[in-house]
């Protein structure tokens, strides 16, 4: 059986203080990923949220760090475009809410540049190169 190699894109928390992982792999994978390259101890807690059932998966950790979880999908890109705007909505949620934004009519716009900017670095990653 062939072994896929699991896939993370790492986007900086530039805009706002806190990092957003997008993981396409195991379990086990993510949590060595996260231990071993962000030197980062993941408690048992944190380690409970991000066991995944559905088609994604998304956390924010004690130190405000995001984790998005994506199943493998056979399509050209490995994962599901709708899945992937499904969670970094969670996402852009949860790192707001964390620094005071609520989402009103008032914040809205916030919410839109913030999912639009996370999308595009998310697709700049998984989309192949235009030949």
């Amino acid at each position: 059986m062939k072994k896929i190699k699991p896939r993370f894109c790492l986007i900086l928390g530039t805009i706002f203080p806190f990092d957003v992982l997008i993981a396409v792999s195991t379990y086990e994978e993510v949590i060595k990923y996260i231990e071993n390259n962000k030197k980062y101890q993941l408690n048992d807690e944190e380690k409970e949220k991000l066991e995944m059932t559905g088609n994604g998966r998304t956390v924010i950790l004690g130190g405000g760090q995001t984790i998005i979880r994506l199943k493998r999908q056979k399509t050209s890109l490995g994962i599901d475009v709708c899945d992937l705007a499904h969670e970094i909505e969670h996402a852009v949620y949860f790192i707001l809410e964390r620094i005071g934004v609520k989402h009103n009519i008032d914040s809205d716009e916030v919410f839109a540049y913030y999912q639009a900017y996370l999308m595009r670095k998310a697709m700049d990653f998984f989309e192949p190169p235009k030949k």
